[in-house]
């Protein structure tokens, strides 16, 4: 076993002579929806504290839509929607190639058997709790995560990327690795971008995402057609929007924290010369512009309690992506396409348009409270 994430563990297999990472999925995190999006979301009781399952609640999240969510925002039905969607698009070089999915039936002595080995930890907890002889069921059920032996495990098999730096190179302050990663930003960058174009967000960019330059988990990724994009109206329409406009600004930040590493290394190493997404108070240094009175609408985010302001669009939408004609395409046989136009930025004429209407939706409104 290579490591344990918040919605699995990952192995390293041989499958037929070539070596794999195989992604194993944690129960809870297959059957719990990860939905929040902040701050539009502080009012729903999330109920993971607890460890009791989620409950939909008829005033904002219905059974309907919870029923959708499972397909939608589970771990495991994210990470298969993108890798789906990379391969229709034949767009799988912006991330891990994947394989397939298996499910290993925990039930089974022979499955159990290849887990053991790995389980005398948990063993030696249980005993601890109390339970001085753990079944094998016992230490399977504890160290896989998974109450319910008579469901299926479910994982993925993904390339093996035979790194020599790990999982933990990102928070290196090996100048070697530092260079490395700063060659690597410019490809990351575009391919970020062309995952938005593709319909996809990934919602949780950082550092420990990326192994040896290519991002490796999905985990937490939405893919369109989504219950929360614009066409269901459960979520506001830019909320697609909105979430790539903080995978650029999360990326912004991995750019930043190389700065700072090349800026303490010894010797100096050279910058980037990148920027994701602009800096908030480079706003305030230019000269005033219509279209950025505000008020703004939130970056929609699911691991921050800080409310951030999206102060500019990013370059696509990845709402906009038509899946329904990659659906016809694909059926057709012909090349797959869905192509997302960049977004423009406001003219000045519908920039000073919206001004005035504003000022005159104003003027109405004094006149009313007049009356």
């Amino acid at each position: 076993m290579l490591g344990t994430g918040a919605h699995s563990k990952v192995w390293k297999a041989e499958i037929n002579g070539k070596v794999y990472a195989i992604k194993t999925f944690l129960y809870q995190s297959t059957q719990d929806p990860d939905f929040m999006l902040i701050p539009i979301d502080d009012d729903i009781e999330y109920q993971y504290d607890d460890e009791s399952p989620l409950k939909p609640n008829s005033r904002r999240i219905t059974q309907a839509t919870m029923d959708s969510l499972h397909l939608h925002a589970t771990s495991f039905y994210n990470e298969c929607r993108v890798f789906g969607r990379l391969k229709e698009l034949g767009r799988e070089h912006l991330g891990v190639k994947a394989y397939g999915y298996l499910q290993f039936d925990l039930s089974d002595e022979k499955v159990q058997r290849h887990f053991l080995p790995f389980g005398n930890g948990a063993r030696e907890h249980l005993a601890l709790k109390g339970n001085k002889e753990p079944s094998d069921e016992d230490v399977i059920r504890h160290f896989m995560e998974h109450d319910d032996l008579s469901k299926p495990m479910m994982g993925i098999v993904k390339e093996w990327v035979d790194s020599i730096d790990g999982a933990d190179a990102w928070e290196s302050s090996d100048p070697e690795l530092i260079k490395r990663y700063i060659r690597h930003m410019p490809r990351l960058l575009r391919n970020l971008k062309e995952l938005h174009k593709s319909g996809i967000v990934v919602r949780d960019v950082k550092g420990l995402q990326y192994l040896d330059g290519q991002l490796v988990d999905f985990s937490f990724a939405w893919t369109i057609p989504h219950i929360f994009g614009p066409e269901s109206g459960v979520r506001p329409p830019w909320t697609f929007e909105s979430i790539a406009a903080w995978d650029l600004q999360c990326f912004q930040y991995m750019l930043d924290d190389l700065d700072r590493k090349a800026e303490l290394a010894v010797p100096r190493l050279k910058k980037h010369n990148l920027t994701a997404w602009p800096k908030d108070d480079i706003y305030d240094r230019l000269r005033p512009r219509p279209q950025l009175y505000g008020p703004f609408l939130p970056m929609l985010v699911h691991d921050d309690d800080q409310i951030h302001e999206m102060l500019r669009r990013p370059p696509f939408d990845p709402a906009k992506f038509n899946w329904r004609a990659v659906q016809k395409s694909t059926k057709k046989g012909a090349s797959a396409t869905g192509r997302v136009t960049k977004t423009k930025a406001p003219s000045k004429k519908t920039a000073k348009r919206s001004v005035k209407s504003k000022r005159k939706d104003e003027q109405d409104e004094m006149v009313r409270q007049q009356d």
